[in-house]
């Protein structure tokens, strides 16, 4: 309500003084002053900076800015950017002024001149914006204004930083300076503070302070009803703002001031809990006036509605609206105590009205102050003290029902426990038939255990009999091929294919190897046998079996070894294949011109081996399964690296077999570090070591020569050399090396040994097949083909997949991204041939079929246009075609319009047409020119309309193609 007041306040004061003295001149004319006051509200001028002398009457400021002090101090922003400034205002005074008192506002520290004269100060102003301190907003004081005469009221300012002004005024944003004059004979005086408004709101804090405690007993007795919590929030808030505002009026500091500002945020949240309770109280549903309500409390939180009166005076009303309908529905309805808080309502609306029409009227209440405050009190106290009736007559209420309950409570006690008898005995039949569904589904449970036992131990019998199945064959294939290799006379070419054969069969013989002790670990036949041995001595031979491996990579391989190299008992064998399965992982996962470091501490109890690398790394999600049984990391068709995720599963359960435990960091794109832990024991005194003891362990023999390299270039590709040319895209190094060697008889060969260096090499060298493997690291064959063939470049040319992915969906897959041909390994090599044959065959006729129907003479069909079914050509035709007459087309100017450089240019038309760019230009004009003869041009027009710019040449050239000049040409056809 009183917020409703200062708004109607405003207004009327607003429109009184806008209304007065219209005239826009620099000076302030004062004739008189009305018992209403006048407002300084025009006429100001306004500096930045700060001189003393600006105090001065006699300064000339007309050159200063004009300036409305009255504006929002948001409104005025050149008072907070200069920081100090000051304002002045000429005012002429009439014959008839009397005594003048001030009545001022300001949001700023001031210092207070008339005719240069200093007259007050309020607040600290100084240079230092930190320093700046504004005074309490409001102030009282005597103008001492002469009549009929000339003054200068001149103020030194100075803006307050880091003040929120909306938290002081309520969410208003406050005026610069607001000077409002008074006779003194009508306000004799102004107080700092009202002692009775002081009073009053600390009997509201004492009130309300009681009411909450009362409230909030009542909700912990009865908790069902939150109209009682609702309450004692309420009261709870309305003591803290009482208490607030009655010290706001003995605050001067505006510090302060913004501390108790924030006090008003809880008036909306007062009247939404006033409205909680009257919706708790009679269980009434929530609907759109509710929200509505509710959304208005809200709204008044911004300035907004201040902006536009009657929407502020309609947010302010809308609540009482919606109580009153509340308590309607409830009187309706015949609630309990309904029509109680419906009187106090209506007290409260009553009283509103009243305080309205004082308003209203300017009625004066001087000497009857003490019925303004008895009747605010009321207008406090009236809908609370009937809401707290209503609560305190339910509760009364509340404790006859209980005592009725409770004897129904009684009643239905012995009744409950006859039933709660017969539940327990139904829940014991229920728990002996569950006990036995348990039992039976145990035994189903144990059978399928025991069934799971036996197929596993089927499966390892399998992988045991399928091991040694491979390992006979294995062992016929690495002996014969061992005693040829030792021949003389072998042939270079029989002795790189024989050395082939070697690596490979090696390499599978440790892969079945690695599953057979896989087998015999997982069914614990795998046995420790110690032995005396120089654990350095044999890591070292270790690595020496990777250097060449390291070495055709370009890694740099070290080992370090601390500690004395004695002899400790140990099972050599196991070991060997823990240094060998971590070494293979490491070099397998570092790049070209990465780091491989082994270090093996020897101590009297442990041995601790660290291998660190700087490859590609783990990801974090990815660690736990690394030691997984074929597991691998890295899954994707475009994996980086061969493996069957066997390697450090073994190296893992190795390890926990000899009573060890292995341990990985890794950081993706950094490296992995694995770190094994192997108990030891020194080996007695008296043992000594044989020469037999330093062999390598069986398991590792095999590797010393399983690393093979690409061959760096099969064929020198020269222009002179007018053979097809065949790319090779395979990441297996033998495989590769295998194709280039049966193929280079026949064709140009390069290899390239991943997908992304095909396609760089296809694009360089735009070879007239691409044989390519389908799973690659960095890009599969897949996307090779696809980029291939979408490419106006390289779609000419024929690709061929090889892959080891046999399924139907794959070779469709590979058809569908525009692979000519797909094989499968283990393909078979004639058919390599034929089919590669077939695609250059292929090429050679549609090359020939294109040239011919470019060079013959015209048969009275426009070629151009409808023969040529090659994209590509189709577009050079009409490139051609729309710039025929035109001398300057050359081989650069075509070459820009097709987007290709001139080489590309260049063998993309010799793969085409057997033809350069410039015999293409040339061979398209006189064709035209032929058909231009035949249609009855004469040799020179045609000449001209074709781009020659000699009609002799354009003979010449027409000559050397056609074996006839233009003119028995146009004898021969026309």
């Amino acid at each position: 309500m009183i917020k409703t007041i200062r708004i109607i306040s405003w207004l009327l004061l607003l429109t009184f003084t806008t209304g007065k003295a219209q005239n826009p001149a620099a000076n302030f004319q004062l004739d008189s002053l009305p018992n209403a006051g006048v407002m300084l509200d025009r006429g100001w001028r306004f500096h930045p900076g700060d001189d003393l002398n600006w105090a001065k009457p006699d300064l000339d400021d007309r050159q200063w800015k004009p300036i409305d002090p009255t504006k929002a101090i948001q409104d005025v922003p050149q008072i907070e950017q200069a920081g100090v400034s000051w304002l002045r205002l000429h005012i002429t005074t009439g014959q008839d002024l009397p005594p003048v008192l001030c009545y001022m506002f300001q949001s700023v520290a001031s210092d207070i001149y008339l005719d240069g004269r200093l007259l007050y100060r309020f607040g600290t102003i100084s240079a230092n914006p930190d320093s700046v301190r504004a005074y309490n907003p409001y102030a009282a004081f005597s103008l001492p204004l002469q009549p009929a005469t000339q003054h200068v009221l001149a103020m030194r300012i100075a803006y307050h930083p880091g003040l929120d002004y909306e938290k002081i005024y309520l969410g208003r944003l406050p005026s610069v300076v607001r000077f409002n004059l008074f006779p003194a004979g009508e306000i004799p005086a102004i107080p700092l503070f009202n002692i009775e408004s002081v009073y009053l709101d600390s009997f509201k804090v004492g009130i309300s302070f009681i009411l909450f405690i009362l409230h909030l007993s009542l909700f912990i007795a009865y908790r069902r009803q939150r109209a009682n919590l609702y309450a004692a929030g309420m009261y709870l808030l309305m003591g803290y703002q009482s208490f607030l505002r009655a010290a706001s009026d003995l605050m001067h500091s505006m510090d302060a001031r913004t501390i108790l500002g924030y006090s008003t945020y809880a008036s909306p949240w007062i009247s939404g809990l006033m409205l909680l309770i009257f919706y708790s109280l009679f269980s009434i549903r929530k609907g759109w006036p509710f929200w509505l309500t509710i959304g208005s409390i809200i709204l008044s939180y911004n300035s907004f509605p201040s902006q536009y009166p009657w929407l502020a005076i309609l947010i302010s009303y809308y609540l009482t609206v919606e109580l009153i309908r509340v308590s309607a529905v409830a009187i309706r309805r015949q609630l309990v105590g309904a029509r109680i808080v419906m009187t106090g309502v209506l007290c409260h609306v009553g009283l509103e009205i009243v305080f309205w029409i004082t308003s209203a009227y300017n009625i004066p209440i001087v000497g009857h102050e003490w019925l303004f405050h008895g009747l605010y009190s009321i207008l406090f106290l009236c809908i609370p003290l009937t809401l707290s009736l209503r609560l305190a007559l339910e509760h009364g209420w509340i404790n006859k029902q209980l005592s009725v309950k409770l004897q129904e409570v009684e009643d239905l006690s012995a009744q409950n426990q006859a039933q709660q008898q017969a539940r327990q005995e139904l829940l014991a039949r229920q728990n002996e038939e569950l006990e036995q569904q348990v039992d039976e589904r145990t035994k189903e449970l144990r059978e399928q255990a025991e069934h799971l036992k036996q197929l596993d131990e089927a499966k390892s019998r399998f992988v045991t009999n399928l091991t040694h199945e491979f390992r006979t064959p294995l062992s016929l294939i690495i002996s014969p091929v061992e005693k040829l290799l030792e021949s003389p006379v072998l042939p270079d070419t029989m002795q790189t294919s024989l050395q082939t054969v070697d690596r490979n069969a090696r390499h599978l013989l440790n892969q079945v190897n690695q599953l057979l002790d896989i087998s015999r670990l997982e069914n614990g036949y795998m046995n420790v046998t110690q032995q005396s041995v120089q654990v350095g001595r044999l890591t070292t031979q270790l690595i020496d079996l990777f250097s060449s491996s390291a070495e055709a990579k370009k890694i740099a391989l070290a080992l370090r070894i601390h500690g004395d190299d004695n002899l400790y008992l140990m099972d050599a064998d196991k070991w060997g294949k823990i240094v060998y399965n971590l070494l293979a992982n490491a070099l397998k996962f570092t790049p070209t011109g990465g780091q491989v470091d082994v270090q093996l501490w020897l101590e009297a109890d442990q041995a601790r081996l660290r291998v660190s690398d700087t490859g590609i790394g783990i990801a974090a999600d990815q660690l736990p399964f690394i030691f997984d049984r074929f597991y691998q990391a890295d899954d994707h068709i475009t994996r980086s690296f061969e493996g069957t995720g066997v390697g450090l599963a073994l190296v893992r359960e190795l390890t926990t077999l000899l009573g060890g435990r292995v341990e990985v960091e890794s950081q993706p794109g950094e490296g992995s570090t694995f770190i094994v832990y192997l108990p030891v024991e020194v080996a007695p005194a008296f043992s000594t070591l044989n020469d037999t003891d330093f062999h390598l362990p069986v398991a590792v023999q095999s590797i010393s020569n399983s690393h093979a390299t690409f061959v760096d270039e099969i064929n020198v590709l020269t222009d002179q050399d007018d053979r097809a040319f065949v790319l090779i895209v395979e990441d297996n190094t033998d495989l590769a090396n295998f194709m280039a060697g049966e193929l280079a008889t026949r064709y140009r060969v390069m290899i390239a040994n991943n997908g992304q260096q095909g396609w760089e090499l296809a694009q360089e060298y735009l070879p007239d097949v691409v044989i390519s493997d389908v799973m690659m690291p960095q890009m599969d064959g897949f996307q090779l083909t696809r980029l291939i063939k979408t490419n106006p470049a390289t779609d000419y040319i024929a690709v061929v997949l090889l892959t080891a992915r046999s399924a139907h969906e794959s070779q469709i897959e590979g058809l569908q991204n525009g692979a000519d041909a797909y094989l499968v390994k283990p393909f078979d090599l004639t058919e390599l041939r034929l089919k590669i044959a077939n695609l250059i065959t292929y090429q050679q006729k549609l090359r020939v079929y294109h040239r011919q129907q470019l060079t013959q003479p015209d048969s009275g069909v426009h070629v151009a246009p409808t023969e040529p079914t090659d994209p590509f050509l189709e577009r050079i035709y009409t490139l051609l075609e729309i710039n025929l007459d035109n001398p300057r087309v050359g081989v650069e100017w075509l070459a820009d319009q097709v987007a290709m450089d001139r080489k590309t240019l260049y063998r993309k038309l010799q793969s085409k047409l057997q033809l350069s760019p410039t015999e293409l230009i040339r061979t398209y004009r006189l064709r035209r020119g032929s058909e231009l003869l035949r249609s009855g041009k004469t040799v020179t027009e045609t000449a001209y309309s074709v781009g020659f710019e000699s009609v002799t040449y354009f003979g010449q050239c027409f000559k050397e193609v056609y074996q006839m000049t233009p003119t028995e040409f146009i004898n021969q056809y026309t």
